[in-house]
């Protein structure tokens, strides 16, 4: 037991003693008097009793024969010589048997009982070494070299059916380890790009790019920019709209600013989503889209936002509106108002960028000028300023200097329009006050000869689409004068507002193109004609001017010292000569093949990170203080240590670290926001969100779940479990509490009132908020659904395993599943499922497993409180997504269980059970934990250290002390494996 968890005994009277023993003394004599009168008096009555006669006592009386409760003859068990004690051991250590309505054993007899248990278990030792996870290796890489990027994508995931990325039992496979490579060499060069780093640059606009018509009610002019509401496309996606002008043409790290303001007069804020993506535009072609962050707007006054991400060449970025308030309003009078869209990259937080020193230390560097156009703050208001010099924005006309004429525009709808980049113009022939006589024609001057493969054109949106050009032909002329026969005709389509290409049979470089219009659409009988964008299509690349970083060093000595130090940080150790000699030996080779210094380097640091002294843990140590250091930072920050980490292992000398350093290192580590990294992938692994996406609640029956919801309901676990380790909060708050970790989107989930903003934020509750701990929180009740119907077996499984720690048995093979059904007419639930105990075998262990089910039932499949359940109604021909839904509500939910001999109502009741045996949670979560850390299950010796660790106190069993003391316990046995 922790030494801040012993307890000191109370002094106790003589007298009180003597009472004591008095009343012992006397019934022992009475039974003694008792058994001499029956002739069977004997002296080992009077002893205690051994932990086999304890099992007799309290198990056999179920579980022998052949009658044996739920077919476990634990006395024949017994018998055998060689037997698997975990489920026995686990059922006395949670408290499940002996059940509470027989002989329950004493705290003294069950801890007797388990050591017996845990001594009958045979030696084993697990597997010395596992290979780093996609995750561990990706922190560790990104630590190492100074970058930030994510390629987990990009390496297969490899767990199968283990509870954690970290068993042991988990080998590499060849695709995986082809995939650490190749992360390997894009991580170097995103830290150390051969030709060089790209300038930044700026693009400023406020256009749109055209969207169906039939969305783009929803959107309108408004002042300088434009006025969003709130819609989804007829296949329930998030409709966004997507910036015109911008493209990243090179992968890397940007700053998107939009000046924005909320026009509405409510109290909510309203939000902004920020997707990137592919553009598109029909909802039968729908593109996957990253939500890169959220915006807040709760002032009506114009304000600055900037959020840094990280962009794909080529990607667009694009916007959703968000508001209860603004639902498919058209010509939105309330919304989002984005004045301007501002984005600049790719950018570096330093020049040279800080990396350079991290790896290559003082030696001397020669860096070219790189232009930057100056950071951009990343608070919420600035004062608005004119777009900076190298603001631009240049369509591929302008790019190769070419210019365009037409037969004639109306004022305020000129020429220009339709390559200016401003937001949602167009250029209209003129219609008053004398209106223009076709043909009408755009003429495109190439005066460069460039070669041109087409043109891009997109038809204007808004208004009442008169003048849509429906037909076109295109000509060529050297002169502008004398004009070829059409070398493409073609029709457009006039029904969605899009971006379309038009090809020409092959590439030209003649100096004149007429883009001329053969039929337009007309409303009233005149001939008009309009087009939103005109631009050409050229096959040149944009050329991206690089600036480099050269290392002006040639000294092999130098390299050496390189190698060795990085080696030594990835490696947790101290490195001798000849160990450092082969990643040492294929840098030097490579500088003196190629005398490049910096790749010579990167050779080298690539050397390190695929050998298997990196890619396996716990690796190779020169002292058990390193050992301990590279478990700590293995299993909080999911990387390597940092300086102070190492400075303090090797303050250790020879000996493992001291208890008071590992407990002064793993609070700061804790304390670092490194460690969320631990609280994520072990929040995903644990609770299975790591099945996240591929639960997706029915649009039909969940009309109002979104890319919104979807993105907040796991930060919410993340940051509560977060909170209860970092701030050592009683283990019962993983069942219940009077608090959770909200934003304005998810309290209006959960019908919380008050919460304004989408910053998410501790918030408080009444005790008849049914919110509070792990159970009720949306991501859990979502991720133990099929995104249907709930299911009281999957979900009560779950809590058996994740919350309670209860030993579940495969169910037998005939058994089919319960297929839940809501109709009117149907049984309830509880009445379907209760067919469980007609067979003894499954009821063995259901009536463990559904109560815990049932109590959530008051939750739907996206965590929101239900009265009753919702079927499923019908709809004409193709699914069009509405806001109320296809559903109708049928059958009355009943939440109501029992455990043992023990009735609750409602999860309210649940929780009061479940919190009257804390321990029994502190210790699943201790089993978890130490899995989580370790790579494997503790054995039975271990399990007894880890119940040791739990304070019988409920308000002194605590989660910090739980994290801590398993940590300190198994970096201590690693240490000497």
């Amino acid at each position: 037991m922790s030494a801040r968890n012993s307890q000191s005994s109370k002094p106790v009277s003589s007298k009180r003693i003597s009472a004591c023993v008095f009343r012992k003394l006397t019934s022992i004599l009475c039974t003694a008097m008792a058994l001499i009168a029956d002739g069977a008096w004997c002296p080992a009555t009077l002893r205690a009793e051994t932990p086999l006669e304890l099992f007799e006592r309290h198990c056999f009386g179920c579980h022998e024969g052949a009658g044996a409760e739920g077919q476990f003859n634990f006395a024949a068990m017994l018998d055998s010589k060689d037997f698997d004690a975990t489920l026995v051991f686990e059922n006395i250590a949670t408290e499940k048997m002996p059940p509470t309505n027989s002989d329950v054993p004493s705290n003294e007899e069950r801890l007797a009982m388990l050591t017996w248990l845990a001594d009958q278990q045979p030696e084993s030792t697990p597997i010395a070494f596992r290979r780093l996870s996609r995750h561990e290796f990706i922190h560790g890489l990104n630590d190492l070299l100074g970058t930030n990027l994510d390629p987990a994508a990009e390496i297969p995931e490899d767990r199968g059916t283990r509870n954690f990325d970290t068993d042991r039992r988990i080998q590499f496979s060849r695709e995986v380890l082809g995939s650490y490579f190749d992360v390997t060499d894009k991580l170097l060069e995103e830290a150390f790009p051969a030709e060089g780093f790209p300038q930044e640059k700026t693009w400023v606009t406020s256009k749109l790019k055209d969207s169906h018509e039939t969305y783009n009610v929803y959107v309108r002019d408004y002042k300088d920019g434009v006025l969003f509401s709130w819609t989804r496309a007829n296949n329930g996606n998030s409709y966004s709209f997507f910036y015109d002008n911008f493209e990243p043409p090179v992968s890397g790290w940007y700053e998107l600013t939009f000046e924005a303001a909320k026009v509405g007069n409510f109290e909510d804020d309203i939000c902004i989503q920020i997707h990137a993506g592919k553009y598109y535009y029909a909802d039968d072609r729908p593109q996957p889209q990253r939500l890169l962050d959220v915006i807040s707007l709760g002032s009506r006054d114009l304000r600055k936002f900037t959020k840094r991400v990280f962009l794909n060449r080529g990607e667009n970025v694009s916007v959703h509106c968000y508001s209860k308030h603004n639902w498919r309003q058209k010509a939105p009078t309330q919304g989002a108002y984005i004045r301007q869209f501002r984005s600049r990259g790719p950018v570096q937080e330093t020049w040279p960028p800080s990396r350079y020193e991290m790896i290559f230390g003082e030696l001397p560097l020669t860096t070219e000028l790189r232009e930057t156009s100056g950071r951009l703050k990343s608070s919420q208001s600035e004062a608005n300023t004119e777009s900076p010099p190298n603001s631009s924005y240049r369509s591929n006309l302008l790019k190769i200097g070419g210019s365009i004429s037409v037969s004639s525009f109306q004022p305020g709808m000129e020429k220009e329009k339709m390559q200016d980049g401003s937001n949602r113009t167009f250029w209209h022939t003129r219609f008053e006050p004398t209106l223009a006589t076709p043909p009408h024609f755009v003429i495109i001057e190439n005066p460069g000869a460039t070669e041109i493969n087409g043109l891009s054109y997109s038809t204007w949106s808004g208004g009442n689409g008169n003048g849509q050009v429906k037909k076109y032909s295109i000509l060529l002329s050297d002169d502008g004068q004398t004009w070829s026969e059409p070398i493409t005709t073609g029709e457009l389509e006039v029904r969605l507002a899009n971006e379309q290409p038009i090809r020409f049979p092959k590439p030209t470089t003649r100096r004149f193109i007429k883009f001329l219009i053969t039929d337009a659409k007309t409303l009233d009988g005149r001939s008009l004609a309009s087009v939103g964008r005109l631009d050409v299509d050229i096959s040149e690349d944009v050329e991206i001017p690089l600036v480099r970083v050269a290392v002006d060093s040639d000294s092999p000595d130098d390299l050496q010292l390189i190698i060795k130090r990085f080696a030594m940080r990835a490696f947790s150790t101290k490195l001798d000569e000849d160990e450092l000699q082969p990643y040492l030996e294929v840098a030097k080779t490579d500088l003196r093949e190629h005398g490049d210094f910096v790749r010579a380097t990167k050779t080298g640091l690539k050397a390190v990170i695929c050998s298997p002294r990196f890619l396996l843990a716990p690796g190779e140590h020169s002292t058990p203080a390193l050992s301990q250091a590279a478990s700590l930072a293995r299993t909080l920050w999911l990387s390597v240590p940092d300086t102070e980490l190492l400075q303090a292992a090797n303050d250790s000398g020879p000996a493992p670290m001291s208890a008071v350093r590992l407990l002064g290192q793993i609070e700061r580590m804790l304390s670092d926001e490194r460690s969320d990294r631990m609280i994520e992938s072990f929040c995903d692994q644990w609770l299975n969100l790591r099945s996240w996406d591929k639960v997706v609640p029915s649009l039909k029956l969940y009309p109002t779940y979104d890319d919104l919801l979807h993105h907040d309901l796991p930060v919410e676990t993340q940051m509560f479990l977060g909170h209860l380790i970092r701030n050592n909060m009683p283990v019962g708050h993983l069942i219940d509490s009077d608090y959770t970790f909200l934003n304005q989107r998810l309290a209006q989930h959960y019908g919380i009132e008050g919460v304004i903003g989408q910053r998410m934020r501790k918030v408080r509750f009444g005790p008849e908020v049914p919110r509070g701990g792990l159970l009720t929180m949306g991501g859990v009740l979502k991720v133990t659904t099929d995104g249907f119907d709930t299911s009281p077996i999957l979900r009560g499984a779950w809590v058996s395993k994740n919350i309670v720690g209860t030993p579940i048995s495969p169910p037998p093979k005939p058994v089919k599943a319960i297929e839940p059904d809501h109709e009117q007419s149907a049984k309830t639930l509880h009445e379907q499922i209760v067919q469980h105990k007609n067979s003894t075998t499954c009821y063995a262990c259901h009536k463990n497993i559904d109560p815990y089910g049932f109590a959530l039932e008051s939750f739907d499949a996206t965590g929101q409180w239900r009265e009753r359940y919702r079927v499923e109604t019908p709809h004409r021909g193709t699914f069009q997504f509405r806001i109320e839904g296809y559903y109708r509500e049928s059958n009355e939910v009943d939440s109501s269980g029992e455990i043992g001999n023990r009735q609750f109502e409602n999860i309210f009741g649940l929780k009061k059970l479940l919190l009257s045996n804390h321990r029994t949670v502190g210790y699943n979560f201790a089993k978890k934990f130490f899995e989580y850390a370790n790579g494997y299950t503790p054995n039975l010796k271990q399990r007894l250290t880890l119940l040791a660790m739990l304070n019988a106190d409920p308000k002194k069993c605590r989660m910090k002390d739980i994290v801590t003391d398993v940590l300190v316990y198994s970096v201590s046995e690693n240490s000497h494996e």
